[in-house]
């Protein structure tokens, strides 16, 4: 079935919040409809579980079924690595293998992770993102329980970045998405990836905190 003949539901998950807008279907889609709701994490529990049992209670609601979902989660539920070009890589596999590796070197043990890439051109670094198996299960298993079809899921980085991709200029640019208490920032050079990081953000004072991380980012690309 077309997704136009569909209504379409945009999820945000966070560890404080939960966000859902509804668009009615077809050419031109209309909200519909808005909510959002606080939550936390269970103690001892992932830190991505009050924001599921939020979204569960949510979609228990019939205003909420029925449609395709499109699913973001907050970049703290996400891990980046760029991958340098290998010309000895063949295949998907062994660059899913190399990101596996890649990643672990920075973040620790990965083997319960869902690897995704976003390849870039050729010679150029390719973009690695790492989610929890259970996060995307647990996501995936909500949506079906309620009638939901999840469309797409993605972290706010990407799903920002692949947003207005299209629209950025050309040299050397900064790409910076901000959320409470932290700030993903990426280099890229004539559209090519050269850096990625995540950085926490001083909440006293936001603005100030995403300037000097901005800074320190140029400071260390020299």
């Amino acid at each position: 079935m077309s997704p136009l003949w569909r209504d379409q539901i945009r999820i945000s998950l966070s560890p404080s919040h939960v966000a859902l807008l509804r668009f009615g279907k077809g050419l031109k889609p209309r909200l519909t409809g808005k909510t959002a709701v606080a939550c936390q994490p269970v103690a001892g529990d992932a830190p991505w579980s009050g924001a599921l049992t939020a979204l569960d209670g949510l979609l228990s609601k019939p205003e909420w079924q029925r449609a395709d979902a499109t699913v973001v989660v907050t970049n703290g539920f996400a891990r980046f690595q760029l991958l340098p070009w290998n010309e000895n890589i063949a295949g998907a596999e062994e660059q899913r293998v190399f990101a596996r590796h890649k990643l672990a070197a920075v973040y620790g043990d990965s083997s319960d992770w869902e690897i995704r890439i976003a390849e870039g051109n050729a010679g150029t670094e390719n973009l690695a993102c790492g989610m929890h198996q259970k996060l995307l299960e647990s996501i995936t298993a909500c949506c079906n329980k309620h009638g939901v079809r999840l469309r797409s899921l993605q972290p706010y980085l990407m799903a920002a970045y692949n947003r207005v991709r299209p629209e950025l200029a050309q040299g050397n640019i900064w790409f910076a998405v901000a959320e409470p208490e932290r700030v993903c920032i990426m280099r890229l050079e004539n559209g090519a990836w050269r850096s990625v990081h995540c950085r926490s953000l001083n909440t006293d004072d936001t603005i100030a905190a995403l300037v000097t991380v901005i800074e320190r980012e140029q400071q260390l690309a020299g």
